[in-house]
């Protein structure tokens, strides 16, 4: 789920929901944002960790030194002249220095966007002072404590800045520059730049979070009635804050997932017999994000209903899925959701649970349901079990060639499973598992055709 709905979600006793997310939005984009190919606040702070690093590591080692009760250019002269690895920390500060230089020079000043560089020097660094703790003869003079505390601090240090990058720096960059191109859809020109582009951004949260309250009308409803859309809007007024903020963490994940889909540097992944292809690229937070595109012989808005409405009904034919229930019905087009995933094949991916609030629309021909993970005090995490996160993700449902005999089916999936599992068994699993869904709804399909068409009830 993206980073401003998660603390929306989190936070009671707030304003409108508009105000909200856009303030939210707007603190995570501005804090990513490059203006003029200036270095964003949080790349910003991370340089200046480094150059804390190398500070403090300095002062740190001089203490040291001064701490046995030597003169300072004695003890610096046989620190630094007659440096020996089994007697001097005078290496510790090196080591600080190497990094400070290397990542300054690749983050600041060449500006790359990825975690290898400062995964090397981290890894480089540890696997240093792990031999240092070895091959340094610790005497029990008077310093020996803060020599300890030198290298235990300098291998947190290290890892902090590996952890900051891959974390911090490189998801919210991307978030920042996923939201620009969504909102501003190109560059403006004249005074500040900023200036337009945050306006943007509020007018294209704006344009969502204003859909709360066009909802549609539920299945058993005729379509188009105008009824039962009044009943919805003044329903919507009934909905407590923390209602409110669920609602609009479903529009806004909605909306991400849709302008998600159809942008552009999909990496086709792989390819079946039925035509169903499974696309890759970096997403949002710095992983991979996967799109699944394929054909289902069935009018898309009886698969829709059947995905959507039918939700608990799923673990009778979808395999990947043991259980699935609505937790708290928000409006007629929102909803949360609990649903547990069996484990991969050959179990190298246990099961796991996912808490998702559900948003669905019509946008022209295509009906599209998206969700994000959101918490709930329902469904508290389980120790019996892996918690994942959903980043926003969405389903699309379209006519084939104008007819409705045939369904364009979309999947957009962003998903953290957590744990400890490498990416390319992620990778691996997540391509599997999406040719393995489409290929069950597939076989599903005759089953919907069987059933007495329900109504949807969109306009």
């Amino acid at each position: 789920m993206s980073r401003s709905s998660q603390v929306s979600l989190q936070v009671g006793g707030l304003g409108s929901v508009n105000a909200t997310s856009t303030e939210l939005l707007m603190t995570n984009y501005v804090s990513g944002m490059q203006i003029n190919g200036r270095m964003s606040a949080v790349r910003r702070f991370f340089c200046l960790f480094v150059t804390f690093d190398l500070l403090f590591t300095s002062l740190f080692w001089v203490i040291c030194i001064l701490i046995d009760g030597m003169p300072l250019m004695e003890a610096l002269i046989e620190e630094v002249k007659y440096y020996d690895v089994k007697h001097s920390m005078f290496d510790i500060v090196m080591v600080a220095s190497s990094r400070f230089t290397v990542l300054l020079l690749f983050y600041a000043l060449l500006h790359i966007n990825h975690w290898w560089l400062v995964a090397i020097t981290t890894a480089l660094s540890c696997a240093f002072f792990i031999a240092k703790t070895l091959i340094y003869e610790w005497n029990k003079k008077a310093s020996y404590p803060f020599e300890v505390m030198l290298i235990l601090i300098s291998f947190l240090i290290a890892w902090a800045e590996a952890w900051f990058i891959d974390f911090r720096v490189l998801p919210q960059e991307a978030r920042a520059k996923t939201i620009l191109e969504a909102a501003s859809g190109g560059h403006h020109s004249g005074g500040d730049p900023m200036i337009p582009q945050l306006e943007a951004v509020r007018n294209y949260l704006n344009n969502y979070t204003e859909t709360i309250g066009d909802f549609y009308s539920p299945m058993e409803s005729p379509l188009g009635s105008d009824d039962d859309d009044d009943d919805s809007r003044r329903g919507a007024a009934k909905l407590s804050p923390r209602e409110m903020q669920m609602q609009a963490a479903g529009c806004e994940a909605l909306q991400l997932a849709w302008d998600t889909l159809n942008s552009s540097g999909w990496k086709l992944e792989k390819e079946t017999s039925h035509g169903d292809a499974v696309y890759s690229k970096l997403g949002p937070r710095g992983s991979k994000i996967y799109k699944l595109m394929g054909e289902v012989d069935i009018d898309p808005k009886a698969l829709f209903t059947e995905m959507v409405y039918n939700f608990e009904n799923m673990p009778t034919w979808n395999k990947a899925v043991t259980l699935g229930r609505i937790v708290q019905t928000i409006d007629s087009s929102t909803d949360v959701v609990y649903q547990v995933a069996s484990e991969g094949p050959g179990g190298v991916v246990t099961a796991r649970d996912f808490v998702n609030v559900r948003h669905w629309k019509k946008i022209g021909d295509n009906w599209v349901a998206g969700g994000v993970a959101v918490v709930h005090d329902d469904e508290p995490p389980q120790k019996s079990i892996v918690r994942g996160e959903n980043g926003p993700g969405c389903w699309v449902f379209r006519p084939v060639d104008g007819t409705t005999k045939k369904c364009s089916f979309q999947w957009l999936l962003d998903t953290d499973l957590k744990g400890w599992i490498p990416q390319y068994v992620i990778d691996q699993a997540l391509t599997h598992a999406m040719v393995d869904f489409i290929n069950c709804v597939r076989n599903h399909a005759p089953v919907i055709k069987g059933k007495s068409s329900e109504k949807c009830g969109f306009r």
